[in-house]
Formats: structure tokens, sequence, C-alpha cells
């Protein structure tokens, strides 16, 4: 170490105070160059990349909050169409008969549910009977069972409610 500090001294000395100011002043540049390289440019680039994300983060929550908006305005006019006063036993019992379903029990509940059981009926029948309740009367499946009885046959028991626990 001694002596590469040494030659060090020796070709410093040789230069003239204009070249030793001018190769400082160069180091000087290339060191702040590789600090802005190295350093700051990262952290720039770090604080536009989370100001970015948090921007797209709040546009999207910002759709989101306007969507569940729309979302609840056209789930209560869905409902005020839906709500045609007849009972979800009425209901349920006249689009089983349109489905050509025969229903064995129907038990209603308390809680304003719906208790549906069925001994045979064609599977796609039963799948299309759920999917006019949902969609045409906007009530919906709490839980099921469903077991096959045959080849497209099966048997099932459904609890519906309407859509906001309405009877």
């Amino acid at each position: 170490m001694n002596a590469v500090t040494r030659m060090f001294e020796q070709v410093w000395g040789g230069r003239s105070l204009r070249e030793q100011v001018l190769l400082g002043v160069a180091g000087g540049l290339v060191l702040a160059l590789a600090v802005s390289v190295l350093v700051v440019q990262p952290l720039i680039g770090f604080n536009d990349r989370a100001r970015d994300d948090y921007a797209a983060a709040m546009r999207l929550y910002r759709s989101i909050q306007d969507d569940a908006r729309t979302y609840r305005l056209l789930a209560a006019e869905a409902r005020e169409e839906t709500d045609t006063g007849r009972s979800l036993r009425a209901v349920a019992g006249a689009t089983a008969l349109r489905h050509e379903i025969s229903l064995a029990r129907m038990v209603p509940a308390d809680d304003g549910s719906l208790t549906v059981n069925i001994d045979r009926a064609d599977s796609r029948a039963v799948m299309a009977w759920l999917v006019e309740l949902e969609t045409g009367f906007g009530i919906q499946v709490a839980s099921s069972t469903m077991d096959r009885a045959g080849e497209g046959v099966v048997e099932a028991s459904f609890v519906l409610r309407r859509q906001g626990g309405g009877r």
C-alpha cells in the first residue's frame, strides 16, 4: 500500500497546479454523477412509481365505489320491480309448474325463507327454475343439496330467500 501511495504522490506532484485543479474538478464531477446515478435517480424513480401506484389505486377505489353504488341502485330497482306482492311460496310454486317440476314439500321458516324439497325432476329444468327465480324475482338460493336420482334426474332440497331478506 505504501508503494501505491508513493507512486500516487509522485504522479500528483508531477502535475502542475492547473492540472491538479482540473483533475480535482473532474473527480468531483464523476463523484457527483455516481451519487446521482446510484442514489438520487433510484430514489426519485421509486417516489414517482409510488405516486403513480397510489393514483392508480385511488382511481380503482373510486371506480369500485361507483360500481358498488350503481349495483345498490340497480338491486333496489330490481327488488321494487320484482316485488309483485306475491308470497315466496306462490312465486316458487308457480314457476316450478312452468318448468314442469313437482314440488314435494314447501316449508316456510320464521326468518322469511322457504325450504323446498323436490323428489324427482329433470336436472336442467331445476337449474332453469333456479335461474328464473334469481333473475326474474330476485329470489336467491341460501343453501342447497342435490343428489342424482337417475340419468338427468335429481332429488333436491333448497332454502330460498328474497334479496334483502324480505318475505
